[in-house]
């Protein structure tokens, strides 16, 4: 009895708010400490007086920190018991990008992915935490609107969206407001409309499949809306010239199939779709050729080092390889041979020779100033959100289709995000131009992924 008292103020510590409060507090040192370094760091390879500077750029991390624990107080408020880890994780990534981009654009950038991108994000987090039946009204009424919303917003990139350098467009201006990335917004949009579509006609397709052996073969009637969205997104993004998107879009569509669909129905689908991609396959390779961006990015990742010539569509560039698309990828490799194990130290390193450092190469850049030990807890900490927003779908009950959908379609929009854009940078796959969720500079592709822990957090609130 006399440690009855001691174990249960013990227990309730560990209590869910109670564990996400001491995280947040970790994460608040944590940032403090990265932006302390950095402008320290910085300060002295140029030889400048560093409070100055460590003064004018701790207002940063500061509405970072009073962000994170504004959704905890939300959240204890709303009594959820649940999902303590995610939004400390969230917050953690954060705290580095937003370190990363002051290191390598300024803080005026910095500003920027907060205004643009956390800032709008933190407004719908909260709006869900406190109204979690906003989920319900988007089940019942809002998802076909948002999904055929973010279609036509791709579609108008497409025709009308801003070309910028390199010939791509991948930005729509709307009036006054900045350009907007739209296959970021389509992402989103299509795990809505799998979800709604799913739980709207599942229980009906498997219930008049044809029995074919151990298969069961649905009507076609049933994959037309979905496979019409992929396919309308698809040609969307070859004529924007954004080829990262697209395998992403093709993993959240078998994804969610799988999770959807019983595995007979699934893999009759499956095998159509496999024979469908490989005829196309065929199509595409007599009869397309593939534009410059692509070549270059094929040529670059088979041997970044080439000496070779660099031809684009038969044509001499008068450029090598290594001169050319390989260079990205060189620099890449050298910052992370730099970094090593520990990394120079923030503000000690070279990352801004990588090309693109606070968007595409945005990893590179982490591990040659933290160290490749850093640049795997990072890891760590994705696959453990990835873990729980599936354990969430897990928990949830089976009649939450919808629901349980959306968190499958957030995990494998993340992982993919993830495993494509570090791939690349490490040069195992050929680059995409994706962004790495919640570290890249982008404010679309933060709102976008703000909005999405929005959605897990409010689902959370389903289990006490």
């Amino acid at each position: 009895m006399e440690n009855a008292q001691p174990r249960r103020l013990f227990f309730r510590f560990l209590e869910a708010r109670s564990l996400e409060a001491l995280l947040i507090v970790i994460v608040t040192l944590v940032a403090f400490l990265a932006f302390a370094l950095a402008v320290a760091g910085v300060q002295l390879q140029e030889e400048a007086p560093i409070l100055p500077a460590l003064l004018a750029a701790l207002p940063l991390p500061a509405v970072l920190v009073l962000s994170l624990f504004l959704v905890h107080f939300v959240l204890r408020w709303r009594g959820v018991q649940t999902e303590p880890v995610v939004w400390p994780i969230v917050g953690l990534l954060v705290a580095l990008s937003l370190v990363l981009i002051w290191r390598l654009r300024g803080p005026a950038v910095v500003w920027q992915q907060l205004t643009r991108g956390w800032l709008p994000g933190l407004v719908v987090v909260v709006a869900l935490a406190v109204y979690p039946l906003l989920l319900e009204r988007l089940r019942r009424q809002l998802a076909l609107v948002i999904s055929a919303g973010g279609l036509l917003l791709l579609l108008a990139t497409a025709f009308l969206g801003v070309v910028d350098e390199s010939g791509a467009r991948l930005s729509l201006k709307l009036g006054p407001l900045p350009p907007i990335q739209t296959a970021e917004v389509v992402k989103l949009s299509l795990i809505i409309f799998l979800a709604w579509y799913i739980e709207r006609v599942g229980e009906e397709a498997e219930g008049r499949a044809r029995i074919v052996g151990w298969l069961r073969l649905p009507s076609l009637k049933y994959f037309v809306p979905g496979t019409l969205f992929v396919f309308l997104a698809t040609l969307a993004l070859v004529r924007m010239s954004d080829f990262g998107a697209i395998p992403i879009l093709g993993s959240l569509f078998v994804a969610m199939l799988y999770a959807g669909f019983q595995p007979r129905v699934f893999l009759t689908v499956a095998a159509i779709g496999l024979v469908l991609s490989v005829m196309v396959a065929i199509v595409l390779a007599i009869a397309w050729e593939p534009p410059a961006v692509i070549q270059q990015r094929l040529v670059a990742y088979r041997d970044p080092w080439s000496e070779e010539e660099l031809v684009i569509n038969g044509q001499p560039t008068g450029i090598t390889v290594a001169e050319g698309p390989g260079y990205q990828i060189q620099q890449s490799v050298y910052a992370i041979i730099a970094g090593g194990i520990s990394g120079t130290g923030l503000g000690l390193g070279s990352p801004q020779n990588v090309p693109l450092a606070h968007s595409d190469f945005i990893f590179a850049a982490l591990v040659e100033e933290l160290g490749a030990a850093v640049a795997l807890a990072l890891l760590a900490c994705f696959a453990i959100l990835l873990l729980r927003i599936l354990r969430l779908a897990i928990m949830l009950p089976e009649g939450q289709l919808f629901e349980r959908l959306l968190l499958v379609g957030i995990s494998v929009h993340l992982f993919t995000q993830v495993f494509v854009m570090v791939g690349g940078t490490l040069n195992v796959i050929p680059p995409t131009g994706i962004t790495v969720p919640f570290l890249s500079q982008g404010g679309v592709a933060l709102l976008v992924n703000i909005t999405e822990i929005g959605l897990v957090l409010a689902l959370a609130q389903r289990l006490g």
